[in-house]
């Protein structure tokens, strides 16, 4: 895929953030696991591979008239409000939803770089996400996606059903698509939430494409189902990376690199990180100037108590 996409173009490439808006069936393919160069022939593990992740910054969009829309949106926000269903009652499920331990985990690390709210087991209902989806907060969903490729529009996030009287708990494509959203970001930490029905000209259809048309600025999706211990260990550091001011698409390569970096070989492919994938406009969600802005005031305060503490002891020396 390395030797037809990419290396044709790259000499024309400015730059080393590629920006893909795919056609057809490529709408499939995981960019960032491309291999640029074929391995040893008896290699027996992922350990020291090089993807196209350790060259380029790599986002997508459903197309180029869709880049300037979302790149319009550059709202701020330290504020997260994360879902995460407990899925306890294993009859209201019927088996379609096990426990998913390493969410807790995962929402449990937003926390340390981030505020807001936290919905965590029968909190994480259907009715309060609706509740609070116009808030222009970063979502976060740590959740089971179920996808339909058949009718896409029938794919459904499934939250907890035991306080919720009002809905079901399966909050349908068709029903997000239609919604007002003003997040600068909605994180889909759920299984296969960017995987849908293939539109010949329109793309995929998928959870996270409806999400996009309801008005989120930027979503990171699933291209299939996700381990739960390493998506805790990435996204945590992807919301470090936010943290501190990076752009939304290097916070993601950046999470993945280091996971690869600390990872045992057993779990360095693909399969366990090349899943996450962002859509949509790349803009930092917490400022830079902010940041360095608190910095400074921080050290300037520092120097304000150690300047009267400095002159309040000399003051006291002569007195005696």
């Amino acid at each position: 895929m390395y030797t037809n996409l990419i290396k044709p173009a790259e000499g024309y490439f400015a730059g080393k953030r590629l920006k893909i808006i795919p056609d057809e069936e490529i709408g499939w393919l995981p960019f960032d696991a491309f291999l640029v160069k074929e391995p040893d022939s008896d290699r027996r593990d992922w350990d020291g591979v090089k993807c196209l992740v350790h060259e380029y910054t790599i986002s997508y969009s459903y197309s180029s008239s869709m880049l300037k829309y979302t790149g319009g949106r550059k709202s701020k926000t330290r504020n997260v409000f994360a879902f995460h269903p407990d899925y306890l009652d294993s009859a209201i499920y019927q088996g379609s939803a096990g426990k998913l331990p390493g969410a807790a985990d995962e929402i449990e690390s937003i926390y340390k770089f981030f505020r807001g709210k936290k919905f965590s087991g029968t909190q994480a209902s259907e009715t309060n996400f609706i509740n609070v989806i116009r808030e222009p907060v970063i979502f976060h969903l740590a959740m089971h996606g179920i996808s339909d490729t058949v009718n896409s529009k029938y794919s459904y996030l499934l939250f907890d059903t035991h306080s919720d009287t009002i809905s079901d708990g399966k909050l349908y494509n068709y029903e997000i698509s239609v919604a007002e959203i003003r997040s600068p970001m909605v994180v889909l930490s759920a299984c296969n939430s960017g995987k849908g029905t293939l539109y010949h000209g329109e793309g995929l259809m998928s959870l996270a494409r409806g999400f996009t048309l309801a008005g989120a600025s930027s979503v990171v999706r699933t291209v299939w189902e996700v381990n739960d211990e390493t998506s805790a260990l990435i996204m945590t550091r992807f919301y470090h990376y936010l943290s501190v001011g990076k752009q939304k698409d290097e916070a993601l390569r950046l999470s993945k690199l280091d996971y690869l970096k600390e990872i045992p070989p057993a779990f360095a492919g693909p399969y366990y990180w090349a899943a996450y994938e962002l859509m949509g406009n790349t803009t930092p969600v917490v400022n830079n100037k902010s940041i360095l802005l608190w910095i400074i005031s921080l050290i300037a305060g520092t120097g304000i108590i150690f300047y009267f503490l400095r002159r309040r002891r000399i003051f006291s020396d002569r007195s005696v």
